[in-house]
């Protein structure tokens, strides 16, 4: 099987995160738990694309805080799928700013914290200092991506996370 083969076969499961991580960001003031590196709060920040399923063709951009995109929340109710988001993570003093893909699980737009070394006193410090900002974060992603792989692939998902997620949509209208 071909990796683009597989791609669209499991598709769905970035899509579904992204919706997921959407709807414990508003109801669950986006913490998760990260085990030994304590506790991450992750946000959607001003930008979601959906698209259709169906064709593909059809697809909504909403930009802005207004009503927490209240728009792309009613597209939802549209039976239009989460393609990508920006998203704020927050472990700590550290921020990271990134636009998650949902076919590939890209990262784009990467944003770290400020580097606190000295360019002049030790150059390759910041090389690495800037190497393990975006590695705790990377970290922290698949530590919420596995928590949601445990859950989607329990009974716990069709008993009661699958009804809850779509109650949350439905009031998106």
């Amino acid at each position: 099987m071909q990796v683009i083969d597989r791609a669209r076969d499991y598709g769905f499961l970035g899509r579904e995160f992204l919706v997921w991580l959407w709807y414990k960001s508003r109801t669950n003031e986006g913490r998760f738990d990260l085990a030994e590196a304590g506790e991450a709060e992750l946000l959607f920040d001003c930008r979601v694309v959906l698209q259709s399923e169906e064709d593909g063709t059809e697809k909504v951009v909403c930009l802005g805080e207004k009503s927490h995109l209240r728009e792309a929340r009613f597209a939802l109710t549209e039976h239009k799928t989460v393609t990508e988001a920006m998203l704020k993570l927050i472990i700590g003093d550290d921020e990271w700013s990134f636009i998650l893909d949902s076919t590939w699980m890209n990262f784009r737009s990467f944003k770290t914290p400020k580097v606190m070394q000295d360019n002049d006193k030790d150059p390759e410090g910041l090389f690495y200092e800037k190497f393990q900002l975006i590695e705790k974060a990377l970290s922290a992603m698949d530590s919420i991506y596995a928590s949601f792989i445990k859950i989607r692939l329990s009974p716990e998902w069709s008993a009661e996370e699958l009804p809850a997620l779509l109650k949350w949509i439905k009031e998106g209208k």
